[in-house]
């Protein structure tokens, strides 16, 4: 099945769960998982409406955002675990970032959202870890 066509299903099983749970579902976001996808895929999806993308690789995503640097309404959202030396790399890029799970990497962005001098706020997630466990972040 083509990228398209995925996409179309996904979009009419969102329309039914929404429906289903009294919800609009113009407030639901597709965020479409690119990773280990090819630029071409994102293009795909792009040329059938899809403006949100996912990747946890920031080595990956630093490629496809320079492959694709000619979608300006492209929004990248970054899903995977973040470390505080790759801040650099992705806060001016992305859109949302899933994963802050800590203090120092909150630090991290806002140092570097603001030696860029930039005007935004950038959107994320906090990860927040209630087990206690120390092999899971957050």
């Amino acid at each position: 099945m083509s990228v398209a066509a995925n996409l179309r299903e996904v979009r009419a099983r969102i329309l039914a769960a929404a429906a289903a749970a009294g919800r609009d579902p113009a407030t639901v976001k597709l965020i479409a998982v690119s990773k280990t996808h090819p630029a071409a895929a994102i293009r795909e999806a792009y040329a059938e409406g899809q403006r949100d993308f996912g990747e946890n690789y920031v080595q990956e995503l630093l490629q496809k955002a320079e492959e694709l640097r000619e979608l300006t309404d492209l929004r990248w959202h970054l899903i995977g675990h973040l470390q505080r030396n790759k801040a650099r790399h992705v806060a001016q890029l992305v859109s949302l970032l899933h994963t802050v799970d800590s203090v120092e990497l909150a630090r991290e962005l806002a140092k570097r959202l603001t030696s860029a001098q930039l005007e935004r706020k950038l959107e994320v997630l906090v990860e927040v870890s209630i087990a206690g466990e120390a092999q899971k972040h957050g």
